[in-house]
């Protein structure tokens, strides 16, 4: 379990690192704008759920994959 968890923190590292210049676009910050900030806040909190919702799905694979064999 360790290991998965190891596993999936780099991955989702490497995926950040290679995704930067990306991530720069999607989210753009415009200080003198409150209402982007909070777009922001919302692009943030989007993408984390996806995150989550991978991790927890490689989970769940993993896990029913080792439970039929």
């Amino acid at each position: 379990m360790r290991k998965f968890w190891q596993g999936l923190s780099l991955a989702v590292l490497g995926v950040l690192i290679s995704a930067h210049s990306a991530l720069a676009q999607v989210f753009p910050v415009d200080t003198a704008s409150t209402t982007t900030i909070s777009n922001v806040k919302a692009d943030i909190v989007a993408w984390g759920v996806v995150f989550i919702g991978v991790a927890l799905t490689i989970y769940a694979y993993k896990r029913v994959k080792s439970l039929v064999h």
